[in-house]
């Protein structure tokens, strides 16, 4: 079984690798174990994890996972990431490849972040609330763009903003709870079908071999 690492930002993507990843890469032969990215410690020497992303950040946690795993990969937002030294998400992924190298590692960059997916069945919160308000609204946006993965005008209008403009007043949007819930209730075939670039990923990890040194 190939073992792989994938360094994540947050609960939230943590939760989503967990319960939807996982078990998918897990019946192609692959374990994959997400790992929140360690942000900082207290003065006490605990460590804080999840938040803001930088490179920093990255190169010292992809250094630490390399040696322990068969593949290193990532799910961070774009949106994520403090320091860009690019304002294009493929050109990202390409410098921070560059920082180590390694046929190992497979750095990945959600476009634009991780509610993008939630995008691609409307369909799951008109079930969930009972009409279909949200729905539309959603549909709306999809219907803007060729690609749901384009769907960014600003971090003011990206996908989790709008959807904490769509969720009503008694029941805000939290990332951790509906986002996961969601993602689950979509399943992972619809949104490879609906992201693109999301799907080319997923197919590069399906397609690893195990290396023999």
């Amino acid at each position: 079984m190939i073992r792989i690492a994938i360094s994540v930002e947050g609960q939230t993507e943590y939760e989503f690798c967990n319960k939807v990843l996982t078990p998918y890469f897990r019946s192609h032969n692959i374990e994959m174990t997400p790992i929140i990215v360690m942000t900082s410690k207290d003065k006490c020497g605990r460590k804080h994890k999840g938040g803001c992303i930088n490179i920093n950040r990255i190169k010292n946690e992809i250094h630490k996972l390399l040696p322990n795993f068969d593949y290193v990969t990532t799910f961070y937002d774009f949106y994520g990431f403090s320091d860009r030294p690019c304002d294009d998400v493929n050109e990202l992924e390409t410098k921070i490849y560059e920082l180590f190298n390694d046929k190992k590692f497979i750095p990945y960059i959600q476009k634009y972040e991780f509610e993008t997916l939630l995008f691609s069945k409307p369909r799951v919160f008109t079930d969930y609330f009972g009409d279909n308000s949200i729905e539309n609204k959603i549909m709306q946006d999809v219907n803007q763009y060729i690609d749901i993965e384009c769907i960014n005008d600003s971090p003011d209008t990206a996908p989790h903003k709008r959807l904490e403009n769509y969720f009503p007043e008694d029941e805000k949007y939290d990332k951790v709870f509906h986002g996961e819930g969601f993602a689950y209730d979509i399943g992972l075939e619809t949104m490879r079908a609906n992201a693109k670039r999301f799907n080319q990923w997923i197919e590069k990890i399906v397609n690893l071999k195990l290396q023999i040194s």
